[in-house]
């Protein structure tokens, strides 16, 4: 539907407003969470999208993720995605507990506690940060739908390929498809073929010495007479999120009336793999947890009865931050974990890949259908740093959660005090309002040379360089990091 006024002509479908045409077309290659959001608020913004994706259907895989206000600060502009949103909305406390199963300290997040700062999400009650993912894919498949963006399963995309003289990029699928557009985004994650085109090679991993075997499944498979029926939430319960932690491992579990999930964190056997395909028995999972230490009953009770082909046993490793996520002309640009790997520590990995989409779909708006190019480095100019810290907070919070000294209860402190440390900076910052205020600054340094500073950071944050080999080596010799002492991490 098209509303006329006496100067302007305003598209809205599906109650969403949509800018004026910009005629830039955009491929995007990937139709995860990260992907998606970017066709969503690239069709906003007046872009022409089109979304590429291996699998022949929707990904349901996949348990539970943190998603941040930040990511869903332009949610509101989706009304009935929105309305979708809030349905599902929980005010999940987080839980402490000890390795027996005990409960010890409850807390929010810093927005949920009495007299908390307001979060960057218009109209959307973030009541607690953990969403089970084949929910968000749906809810983001359907918004798509509506709009009527195009997205195209059962294409692998293979290589990339960007034309300098024509201003165009391309990508090859595997039965010899090819799609053009004037920015093509890289968003389908770890396995990315871009880097031919972006870094020249594959980012290198490093090992990060642990696994994670994670999955959810519905509560109906816990008989309901057993131990582990103990932990299941009672009729009428609020959600809850728990953590167990101990010497090199923790347990994260979420329990709501529809799901259950787990997340348990350890060092590896060199047995799990960076695939979603690579599951494993509960038996494996509780033979594991009685050889590491004494958990209780409850708990192990509780795993036995995970159902088959629900546990993925996935290799973590970290890859050194990455500040090229730009072709040389431009037209390439990579995307999510395409461009930035997180740790699940971090709590932040889909978050700022929401931030991505949010930011480079504004960036595209301001550079215009000319300066596509210069989009793209400005937006990677605008996200590097911040995101290069958000990632190495993650390696420092596993590091935190698994050296939690328990011996503070005694002394009437809390060990659990800021062990997710998550600060305003993070959670009250606007990518689109940040991104239409800074692109002429940054555009302008990219250009000319001139003076420009992220503000996107802790106030008064210095940022530097750093590399996964010489934060783990910093971890092994006991040196305590100085990256929250690095400028005002309380707001």
């Amino acid at each position: 539907m098209t509303l006329s006024s006496n100067s302007h002509s305003v598209e809205m479908v599906d109650g969403v407003h949509r800018y004026p045409r910009t005629g830039i077309k955009v491929i995007i290659s990937g139709a995860g969470i990260g992907g998606m959001f970017a066709g969503l608020e690239c069709w906003r913004k007046g872009h022409d999208v089109e979304i590429l994706e291996q699998n022949d259907a929707l990904s349901t895989l996949g348990d539970f993720l943190a998603i941040g206000p930040s990511a869903l600060s332009t949610l509101h502009h989706y009304p009935k995605m929105l309305a979708e949103y809030n349905k599902t909305a929980w005010n999940s406390p987080l839980w402490w507990c000890d390795l027996t199963g005990k409960k010890i300290i409850s807390e929010l997040v810093e927005w949920n506690r009495p007299g908390g700062a307001p979060h960057a999400a218009k109209d959307v009650p973030i009541v607690g940060f953990i969403k089970l993912r084949p929910q968000i894919m749906q809810m983001l498949e359907d918004q798509i739908g509506r709009l009527g963006i195009p997205i195209l399963y059962g294409r692998k995309v293979v290589n990339y390929e960007e034309d300098l003289l024509s201003g165009k990029a391309r990508v090859v699928t595997a039965t010899g498809e090819v799609f053009t557009g004037d920015v093509v985004v890289a968003a389908e994650g770890i396995g990315t073929k871009s880097h031919a085109a972006v870094t020249g090679s594959p980012v290198p991993f490093v090992s990060s010495g642990y696994a994670i075997i994670r999955g959810a499944f519905s509560p109906s498979f816990i008989a309901p007479n057993s131990r582990g029926a103990e932990l299941l939430l009672k009729p009428g319960q609020t959600p809850e999120v728990r953590t167990y932690t101990g010497e090199n491992m923790h347990l994260i579990t979420l329990f709501t009336h529809e799901k259950v999930g787990l997340a348990f964190t350890h060092k590896e056997d060199g047995t799990a793999k960076e695939s979603w395909n690579h599951t494993i028995p509960a038996e494996e999972l509780v033979a594991l947890l009685k050889e590491r230490t004494n958990w209780g009953e409850q708990i192990i009770d509780f795993v036995k009865q995970v159902p088959a082909n629900t546990l993925i046993d996935w290799k973590l490793t970290w890859r050194d931050p990455q500040p090229v996520w730009a072709s040389k002309g431009g037209r390439i640009i990579q995307l999510g974990d395409s461009a930035h790997a997180f740790l699940p520590s971090s709590a932040n990995g889909a978050t700022q890949a929401m931030e991505d989409g949010i930011s480079l779909a504004e960036c595209l708006r301001h550079g215009g259908k000319e300066r596509v190019h210069l989009a793209t480095k400005v937006h990677t100019k605008l996200r590097y740093q911040r995101v290069s810290v958000i990632q190495q907070v993650g390696i420092v919070t596993r590091h935190t959660l698994h050296h939690i000294d328990m011996s503070l209860l005694d002394e009437g402190k809390n060990p659990f005090e800021n062990v997710f440390h998550l600060g305003r900076w993070i959670w009250q910052h606007k990518p689109e309002d940040y991104a239409r205020e800074q692109f002429a600054a940054a555009l302008d340094h990219l250009q000319t040379g001139a003076p420009f500073e992220n503000t996107n950071l802790p106030n008064g944050h210095v940022y530097a360089d750093w590399d996964v080999e010489s934060e783990l080596k910093k971890q092994a010799e006991g040196v305590p990091s100085q990256l929250m002492s690095n400028g005002d991490w309380s707001r």
